[in-house]
């Protein structure tokens, strides 16, 4: 995470949100670029590498509804996430995913490796006021490489999102704080449910280079898959803590807890 000299606190929380947003954006089931609403300034940017660990409990059911089966899947993300500022308003990025997998049903066991997706994004800070800020996003995913069947590791199809975010930041005595909502409505190609998604994120930095954050990330599937279509429903929560190794280097760890869902694994996962 870059830092200049002289930021004032919104530059400040602009930053940490969009970290916050970044290492926990990550463990969303189908992550999108995703870094809070503060845009970069003109001609400045960041390039953030996540690594993340995950471990679900897997149950299957049969078509009457039936458990058929338990057993678990585990799942190693590395997603490199660059953005950059083209004007005071305008920031644009990627973020590709690549992924393994291995899966074990008691019965039988797989594994896979390769690129899941990537997202290509633009987001506009449409209004800006007092440590207040007001943004739109739009974002492509692209098909990734990997097996789409078992253990599914790549979507077949493409995706696009509309997000709206805002975030607020203020400070309360001698710490800066923040919070950040976001709404978004993702249209799925082929035979997947689209899906509306709410974010909420609140951090507070205790002391210099230390910055504590949480976020709630929830996925609403519209039950308008076809076929053999993904169409699930999943409720997170994460906790994350961010410290400066140097005005230019962050490292952030976080924890994510699956709350519940509909048609989707639950387990918990660790980023660094």
């Amino acid at each position: 995470m870059r830092m200049r000299r002289g930021e004032d606190m919104a530059a400040i929380m602009r930053q940490v949100s969009a970290m916050a947003g970044l290492a926990l954006g990550f463990m969303a089931m189908a992550p999108a670029a995703k870094a809070g609403p503060w845009p970069q300034a003109e001609g400045g940017g960041q390039l953030l590498i996540s690594t993340s660990f995950q471990h679900l409990n897997v149950q299957g059911y049969d078509t009457q509804g039936r458990p058929s089966g338990r057993g678990s899947l585990d799942q190693l993300s590395v997603s490199p996430y660059w953005e950059h500022g083209l004007t005071q308003r305008w920031t644009i990025g990627i973020q590709p995913r690549l992924q393994a997998s291995w899966m074990d049903l008691g019965y039988s066991r797989s594994n896979g490796v390769g690129l899941a997706d990537a997202a290509l994004f633009a987001r506009y800070a449409v209004w800006r006021d007092n440590g207040m800020v007001l943004s739109l996003q739009g974002t492509a995913v692209t098909p990734g490489t990997a097996s789409t069947d078992s253990p599914r590791i790549a979507e077949a199809n493409g995706s696009v999102e509309g997000r709206a975010l805002f975030g607020i930041s203020r400070a309360i005595g001698s710490i800066n704080a923040f919070m950040g909502l976001e709404g978004a409505y993702r249209l799925r190609f082929g035979s997947n449910a689209d899906e509306v998604r709410l974010d909420a994120t609140i951090g507070f930095r205790p002391a210099d280079g230390w910055f504590v954050f949480a976020q709630s990330l929830n996925t609403l599937g519209l039950r308008n898959a076809t076929g053999t279509g993904a169409n699930y429903s999943a409720y997170k929560a994460s906790l994350a803590v961010s410290y400066s190794v140097t005005p230019q280097h962050s490292i952030v760890a976080a924890y994510t807890r699956d709350l519940g869902g509909r048609n989707v694994a639950l387990g918990d996962s660790y980023t660094l």
